[in-house]
């Protein structure tokens, strides 16, 4: 079968780290915050965990444009999961990224070299964030 994709949440850190404080959580809203249009992105985390196998696997993603174009692609990582019970939990954060406009965006999941994972996140101008 193959690793599972358990959960992927692109999120601006600040909200993570302060608003969530910290905390994973299966109503976790993904966002990316853009002080001007186009513009780059306050900082952000690709949060995601794999599980329910076991092996090695070579683990990586990328975000592309409502178009289709790959705006950022993350370095390779390797994955080692020694059962299957063991879930691997992983954090990657992106700063001052450009993104040309406010739009949904894709942030795409490989594990080695296929797809196997997809979501959907806006990315908003900061001052269009519904404060919660």
């Amino acid at each position: 079968m193959g690793v599972r994709l358990i959960y992927a949440k692109v999120i601006d850190r600040e909200s993570f780290y302060v608003r969530e404080k910290g905390t994973v959580h299966p109503s976790l809203d993904s966002e990316v915050l853009l002080r001007e249009e186009p513009g780059a992105a306050g900082a952000f985390l690709v949060l995601r965990a794999w599980g329910e196998d076991t092996g090695a696997y070579t683990e990586q993603w990328r975000i592309e444009s409502p178009g289709g174009v790959v705006v950022y692609e993350s370095t390779s990582r390797e994955i080692h999961a020694s059962t299957e019970a063991h879930v691997e939990k992983l954090e990657d954060e992106v700063a001052d990224l450009k993104f040309d406009y406010a739009a949904d965006y894709d942030c795409v999941f490989t594990i080695d070299e296929n797809e196997v994972g997809r979501i959907t996140f806006p990315v908003r101008l900061a001052e269009e964030t519904p404060t919660p």
